[in-house]
């Protein structure tokens, strides 16, 4: 069987039902899901409790990111899914627990990464206001990926695991197009 981490990233793209997701996050303790309530195109969806963040599209705006179609316009779809550590948002107190894609954990440093997806297509270190570490991003057929680790006394943590439709919706979407372009 495969890992809620799997089971959430096979996800992208297809509609987003709370019930389903909850289901999936049932043994990291989820009892609910929220439903969207934005009125705008898209809405992040958060279970702090598992150390999650959803971003869900409706299809127009998908479509605009993605260049994909989608039928049923009204059905909000899984654009990104975010694993995330403390220092990832405010509202993240414990790291994702669960074993994400591929095996690794939110424990997992830069070189695993790098060994178990193989060369990124962007590996960077950053600094600005608020963040100084690495980032490492692949691009693979329907889907990116997206590990942020920030920069400590004794090395590299990680700090969030995307995965994601499109260049990790927007993120180094005009900077670096030849990876996240559509």
């Amino acid at each position: 069987m495969k890992e809620a981490s799997e089971q959430l990233a096979d996800l992208l793209g297809h509609p987003y039902h709370p019930q389903q997701v909850q289901a999936v996050l049932q043994p990291l303790g989820v009892k609910r899901m929220p439903k969207p309530n934005s009125y705008f195109n898209d809405d992040i969806i958060w279970s702090a409790k598992a150390s999650i963040r959803l971003d869900i599209y409706l299809p127009a705006k998908l479509r605009e990111l993605t260049g994909r179609e989608y039928e049923d316009p009204e059905a909000w779809r899984i654009g990104a899914v975010h694993f995330l550590a403390p220092g990832a948002d405010d509202r993240i107190k414990a790291p994702y627990a669960a074993p994400l894609p591929g095996g690794l954990t939110m424990a997992t440093a830069p070189e695993l990464a790098i060994q178990t997806y193989g060369t990124p297509q962007l590996d960077e270190d950053c600094e600005w206001p608020g963040f100084d570490g690495r980032i490492l991003a692949w691009r693979k057929p329907g889907l990116n990926l997206v590990i942020e680790y920030e920069a400590g006394e004794s090395g590299y943590a990680m700090r969030s695991y995307t995965a994601c439709l499109i260049g990790c919706i927007g993120a180094w979407r005009r900077d670096h197009p030849a990876i996240f372009a559509p």
